[in-house]
């Protein structure tokens, strides 16, 4: 196991360039979880850990693990070797300004082995070479490394129990205990990982029985482990919106919006919480993590929703801005009669003293919040020039906002950067050239909500833009696709005589919007304001309910998880979920995010990552490349009475496309093989698919 560090300095810290996002690794743990890929060793993409090279990107740089040399069980730190880069995001793809050849270490400096915290180890191997150990602890065998092979045999000796075998391997030949080593050749540098396992098993039950030793380690088996499914139980096709995760004051107002405009019900939940969020972006922020922040972070949301032409898309949100609509007319008459006011007072003045009038008393701002149309640089000079704080792009045109000229060309770019930043800290930066510097400038603290609605055919195109995904934009948007009732939306008198503004569910919805748009609610003592907003934090039981869904969130990302083909926006999850939590209690009148309110914004984030995943449609089609690939294998096995087939006779007769693309053949087949349908074994120079017996038995 991984020791845990009791110092208050973080071990390892990663800021995102492009956003500016710090993360702590306060944890030899928390830094596995969130930076390292211990099935190849190797950094995560978009760690930016290095404690020099800030915003360097350490993908790729090699991870081996440091054990106490007093218990080799204990894993203490992690040596960390090879090229970081920085890259430049304004360029579309980004392009690479440098790279440095790096060494580092996070934790502490001990023994360099794997595999050593493994339950029921059989055996363990010490090696003097660097190549083998990678290749050996990839393998999962226990493996300790020293320069000199006789000391790696030594601190095997001292540090593991007796129980557990002893060996050596490597090229060059131990000074000691020569009958405990196991010389490798050439041939073992191209093994395959199943074929090193098999290696050392017989090798070691050679030396047993040199010993006449009466333990002895079987000779391997196919051993299969459970059938994971191929396409995943919780499709998205088949994910209902979960309307009940709703707060009950939102919930009730969702439902009787479907019910009045006939649009899906997940259409109107995520207008209200549109609504929502842009009421509560100004009072409140959400918490970070484990409440680690006095500030929090913004609880702004963005989210999207396709809908066809006639989908009832523009009814449906204008029921649930309905109070936010009438506030804005409110203040814009207000702001209007100030400006007459303030126009005939100047329009009595004199040239002179009309300048002195204005110096003194600048005209009143126009006080509107809610845009449906604004390119990014308009709305970034309202906060930089302090006429805006807080506002909301609420469109259902959402072609618009992805095919306007902010979103294309030149400053395509500058703007997902800019959303990211005001998305994750509320920040705007804009730097202009020194012939025009009153338009540069910064302003910290301000929030911003998008709402939008498409049609399919405006939003594939963006919605599957590389760019918006790798960048970190569209991941950072809750994302439904509800059904279409065309066809089903048949009224009768009695649904004729319905009035909505007599409901008691839309009454007490558009009060509460009204109570907190009219007047911000009195802070308790406990709660400090900090720039006008305050944190509702999270209570025991909802932090115990974050740390469920983030390792859910996490391990759903693995290559055979439900998640495995969009991490970017799974690794997001648990932050949209605390911020629409936070929305949730806010409206609700709650001190505290409870874990009820936690869990219910946490389903629907698994709603929207469900949805991305048909959006994508990238899992869909792996899936189908795979199913096909497998009916074709099985179906030969079966005619041919066999269990294997060689792997060169699929690569040339399989199915097409694989059969053409060697990339695309070799990934469904890694994926076929983490879902235990098949192995691939080698005898002698040859390779085989190996079918589980399983499906040769249907």
């Amino acid at each position: 196991m991984n020791k845990k560090f009791t110092s208050n300095t973080p071990l390892a810290i990663s800021i995102d360039p492009l956003t500016v996002h710090k993360t702590e690794f306060n944890s030899l743990d928390q830094f596995v979880q969130g930076c390292v890929d211990l099935r190849n060793l190797k950094i995560k993409p978009e760690s930016y850990i290095h404690p020099e090279f800030v915003g360097y990107d350490c993908e790729g740089c090699s991870v081996l693990a440091y054990v106490n040399p007093e218990n080799l069980s204990e894993v203490v730190g992690y040596a960390i070797n090879g090229h970081i880069k920085k890259y430049d995001t304004d360029h579309a793809p980004p392009k690479l300004l440098d790279s440095q050849k790096v060494t580092w270490v996070v934790g502490t400096i001990g023994v360099v082995a794997s595999n050593t915290n493994k339950p029921n180890i059989p055996y363990v191997i010490g090696t003097d070479n660097l190549d083998v150990f990678i290749r050996v602890a990839k393998a999962g065998e226990t493996v300790i490394f020293h320069s000199n092979i006789d000391q790696a045999y030594q601190l095997i000796n001292d540090g593991m129990p007796e129980t557990i075998f002893r060996a050596m391997a490597g090229f060059n030949q131990p000074k000691k205990n020569q009958d405990l080593f196991i010389k490798l050749d050439e041939n073992f540098k191209v093994f395959q990982q199943n074929r090193i396992n098999e290696f050392f098993q017989k090798k070691i039950n050679v030396i047993k029985q040199r010993f006449d030793l009466d333990f002895h380690i079987n000779e391997p088996k196919v051993q299969w482990e459970k059938l994971l499914p191929l396409v995943q139980a919780e499709s998205p096709l088949t994910d209902p919106y979960p309307i009940n995760a709703l707060s009950p004051l939102a919930r009730e107002a969702a439902i009787a919006i479907a019910e009045y405009v006939q649009a899906p019900i997940a259409m109107t939940a995520q207008c209200i919480i549109g609504a929502m969020s842009h009421i509560a972006q100004l009072s409140v922020n959400a918490p970070i993590d484990r409440n680690d922040s006095v500030e929090g972070e913004p609880c702004s949301l963005y989210l999207l929703t396709e809908g066809q032409s006639g989908s009832r898309k523009s009814t449906s949100r204008n029921m649930a801005e309905k109070a936010i609509i009438r506030h804005e007319r409110k203040q814009y008459e207000i702001y209007h009669h100030e400006l007459e006011l303030w126009k005939s007072r100047c329009a009595g003045l004199n040239k002179r003293d009309r300048e002195a009038y204005c110096a003194e008393n600048p005209p009143p701002q126009d006080p509107s919040m809610l845009y449906s149309d604004i390119t990014f640089e308009s709305i970034a000079s309202l906060y930089i020039d302090r006429v805006l704080a807080n506002a909301s792009i609420a469109s259902d045109e959402a072609g618009q906002f992805f095919g306007g000229y902010t979103m294309q060309g030149k400053t395509r770019s500058q703007a997902i950067s800019g959303y990211a930043k005001l998305f994750d800290s509320g920040f705007v930066d804009r730097t202009r050239s020194k012939s025009n510097l009153n338009g540069s400038g910064r302003a910290y603290d301000v929030r911003l909500t998008i709402n939008l609605q498409g049609q399919h055919e405006v939003l594939v195109d963006a919605l599957t833009d590389s760019t918006l995904c790798g960048q970190g934009f569209l991941p950072r948007f809750i994302l439904t696709v509800p059904e279409n009732l065309a066809g089903t939306r048949l009224q009768d008198s009695s649904y004729r005589a319905k009035n909505p503004n007599t409901d008691p569910r839309l009454i007490a919805y558009w009060t509460r919007c009204e109570d907190l748009l009219s007047e911000c609610p009195k802070l308790l003592p406990e709660q400090p304001q900090r720039h006008g907003r305050y944190i509702i934090p999270m209570n025991n039981e909802a932090k115990k309910v974050d740390e469920f869904y983030y390792n859910y969130f996490e391990t759903s990302q693995l290559p055979n998880g439900p998640y495995g083909y969009i991490q970017a926006f799974a690794s997001r999850a648990c932050q949209l979920a605390r911020r629409l939590a936070t929305v949730f209690a806010y409206f609700e009148g709650l001190q505290n995010i409870d874990a009820k309110t936690l869990t219910g914004a946490c389903e629907i984030i698994k709603h929207s990552l469900n949805s991305w995943l048909m959006y994508k449609n990238i899992e869909v089609k792996a899936e189908s490349d795979a199913e096909r690939l497998l009916k074709w294998l099985i179906r030969k096995c079966l005619l041919q009475k066999t269990d294997r087939l060689p792997y060169s006779y699929m690569q040339t007769s399989c199915p097409r496309p694989m059969q053409k693309n060697k990339n695309l053949l070799e990934m469904i087949v890694q994926q076929l093989e983490d879902s235990h349908h098949i192995k691939i074994e080698s005898l002698g120079r040859t390779r085989y698919v190996v079918i589980n017996p399983i499906l040769l038995e249907l």
